[in-house]
């Protein structure tokens, strides 16, 4: 993964681009202060779709609902 600084990444917009676009590669914008926590990236779209498809694959289904037993004599029918 290539790392860039905003301002490197702003100068060489282009250059970047073609990185993803061609190279297939993930790029890395990390702030000058040097938090990762304030990053950013930018990846193909094939690897967004990878990511957001495994990420939905993941994510813990939800409960069933609970089948519940009733009274057909009480049920009312129209």
């Amino acid at each position: 993964m290539k790392h860039y600084s905003p301002i490197a990444a702003q100068q060489d917009f282009q250059q970047v681009l073609t990185v993803v676009h061609q190279l297939q590669e993930t790029i890395m914008i990390t702030p000058t202060d040097s938090e990762d926590e304030h990053a950013a990236v930018i990846m193909p779209k094939r690897e967004w779709e990878a990511l957001r498809e495994l990420t939905f694959l993941q994510r813990p289904s939800l409960p069933k609902p609970a089948i519940t037993a009733f009274d057909v004599d009480k049920m009312e029918w129209g």
